[in-house]
């Protein structure tokens, strides 16, 4: 006889489980005021193709968005990127972890990226119900079913079926091959049917960050349970080395998201499959319905292959950081110094706690006498050598290269190198004086072979007039009237011709009130 649960039973048994729900950070993240401003700015910095960022690129691309904001005239939380971060991690809507040289890097949190996909579910634009979709739940149930049923006739039955229905898709394939081969027209599939078989895949891909990260936050939420255990474990290390490193190599057999992801890494090892899902999606893409999609739909799907790629390799990450931690305790796992070192820390944060309400900027302290003396071992005894180190002998003069030879590879470095800015000051200062103004193309059609060179337009147009060149350039697009062409010279002698801004020059008052002649410039 079925039991029978009283209506408020009912309700308090669903309000405990809504209560639960909403505690969660993601409906948490959804639930709070900001939550908008977090969920935009999280989904413009961790795009498809883009799992971590490292920790100061965070910062700076957060402070960059909320001055957007704030242009824009919203209204965003006056705060340093950094402590937005630091609260978003603290809200476990982001995790901050160290790569492999040891950087630190931000990724989105399991909750984080639940609520970014509820958010982009809610946007509309995908069919609720469709063939796609209920083919892959049928698809999905019979699966479940034939794995359900205990007995051997049942199992028989649902084998003969999949092997009689097999049958009949490969005989409806090769007749259709047959069809093809024998010149028939391709059958198009209608356009609005892509696009719905397309939606169903993008919400597929769109659950895969939250699943796989959900896997890693589990290995590494089942790591700190078990140091912790180890810490309060005051058995011998000998007695409990066996039963924790056991527990580090099964890691990923102790968690249900882990026991999951070990599963589906049977298909994930497969490299024949991986391929093939990167070939699929380029077929999927290259088809001329997929132009008219969304740019974002389209990325999401193009880093299919990618994110599986990645979602893994955090996912072995997080176990190899684990066991390696897990690992590092074991080896120094002593129970009374732990034991004493956890009194300590929570004597010393109590005392903090009553100490700090009244106290100055020049209270003392008085210390926790009785920690173990720091034992610093022996310092080095032998500094490094402050002296110079003794500079190398001068290089021997090559046979059968005369002073001419060097002076003119001499010559021919210094033909290489940039803009001769005291040449060209003194040149622009004669051609002022002679002509009263000119501009920037003139000087350089005017100045001897070696100030023509390509690289020495440089150094004419930082001689400008202040707000010449903006206004010459302001809006991009310059009228011929306001360009001028002039052949340069190269170091090798050959010429190029270029179009540069007729933009006038200005010579600084010391260079063009007392230019240096020849004479002078020789003597340089």
């Amino acid at each position: 006889m079925p039991r029978v649960t009283s209506p408020t039973a009912r309700l308090e048994g669903a309000l405990a489980r809504s209560g639960r729900a909403f505690g969660t950070p993601a409906l948490a993240l959804l639930h709070r005021k900001e939550g908008p401003l977090v969920v935009a700015l999280l989904s413009l910095i961790f795009t498809p193709g883009r799992a971590t960022v490292a920790t100061e690129q965070m910062h700076v691309e957060v402070e960059d968005l909320l001055a957007e904001a704030r242009a824009a005239g919203h209204e965003v939380p006056d705060e340093p990127a950094r402590a937005l971060c630091a609260r978003w991690v603290a809200g476990r809507w982001l995790v901050r972890t160290l790569d492999g040289d040891g950087a630190e890097q931000y990724h989105v949190s399991s909750y984080a990226a639940e609520a970014l996909a509820f958010v982009d579910r809610t946007q509309g634009g995908r069919a609720l119900v469709s063939e796609s979709r209920i083919r892959t739940l049928l698809v999905a149930l019979e699966g479940l079913a034939r794995d359900a049923r205990p007995d051997r006739d049942s199992q028989r039955a649902a084998l003969r079926e999949q092997i009689a229905r097999s049958r009949d898709e490969i005989a409806v394939a090769e007749a259709e091959l047959a069809r093809l081969e024998a010149g028939g027209p391709v059958a198009e599939v209608p356009r609005d049917r892509l696009v719905e078989q397309f939606d169903n895949v993008s919400a597929l891909v769109r659950e895969l960050p939250a699943d796989f990260a959900r896997v890693a936050e589990s290995i590494a939420e089942l790591q700190r349970s078990i140091v912790t255990r180890l810490r309060q474990d005051e058995r011998a290390t000998g007695e409990v080395l066996g039963d924790y490193l056991d527990a580090s190599d099964s890691l990923m057999r102790r968690t249900a998201e882990g026991r999951a992801f070990s599963g589906a890494m049977a298909l994930l090892r497969d490299p024949h499959l991986l391929a093939q899902v990167d070939e699929r999606v380029r077929a999927v893409l290259a088809h001329p319905f997929a132009d008219d999609l969304p740019p974002e739909r389209r990325d999401a799907v193009q880093a299919l292959y990618s994110q599986l790629l990645t979602a893994v390799d955090a996912v072995l990450d997080a176990q190899a950081r684990a066991s390696r931690t897990i690992t590092q305790q074991l080896k120094v796992h002593n129970p009374l110094r732990d034991r004493e070192l956890d009194i300590a820390l929570r004597e010393a944060t109590a005392a903090m706690a009553d100490w700090f309400p009244g106290s100055g900027r020049t209270a003392r302290v008085e210390p926790l006498r009785w920690f173990e003396r720091a034992r610093l071992g022996r310092f080095r005894t032998q500094l490094h050598d402050l002296r110079p180190d003794t500079p190398p002998e001068a290089l021997d003069a090559a046979d059968g290269f005369g002073d001419d030879d060097v002076a003119g590879a001499l010559d021919g470095l210094l033909g290489m190198g940039g803009p001769r800015y005291a040449e060209q000051t003194a040149h622009a200062a004669r051609v002022l004086r002679e002509r009263g103004e000119a501009t920037a193309d003139e000087v350089f059609a005017l100045a001897p072979p070696e100030l023509r060179r390509p690289v020495e337009l440089l150094g004419y147009l930082e001689l400008a007039s202040p707000g010449a060149l903006e206004d010459v350039l302001g809006d991009g697009d310059v009228p011929a009237s306001r360009l001028g062409r002039v052949t340069a010279v190269r170091a090798d002698g050959s010429t190029r011709d270029l179009v540069v801004p007729r933009v006038p020059v200005e010579v600084p008052g010391d260079a063009s009130g007392d230019a240096p002649g020849d004479d002078e410039e020789g003597e340089r």
